[in-house]
């Protein structure tokens, strides 16, 4: 598992996650945990129309703040690698 952060990036509309120096997409159905009060919980991204929103343990479900910042752990077969193409 590698951990990181996710944000939401104003200028393209979209949740990214960091990893150090490297950004990476996210897609709804997405696994990944994400970290609440210092504990890691299973998770899985969901997008509702313009709704971001996380499912933990298959269970409770909340919409995710554009202006937080969430500490994540993914495994690396998860990631998908954003190219900025200079075109």
């Amino acid at each position: 598992m590698l951990t990181g952060i996710m944000a939401f990036d104003e200028n393209v509309q979209e949740w990214k996650i960091w990893i150090g120096h490297d950004v990476f997409g996210i897609s709804a159905g997405m696994d990944f945990e994400i970290c609440i009060d210092c504990y890691y919980y299973k998770a899985i991204f969901e997008k509702d129309y313009f709704d971001w929103f996380v499912t933990i343990e298959d269970d409770v479900g909340f919409s995710l703040r554009l202006v937080e910042t969430y500490k994540v752990r993914v495994q690396e077969k998860e990631l998908n690698p954003i190219v900025d193409l200079p075109f």
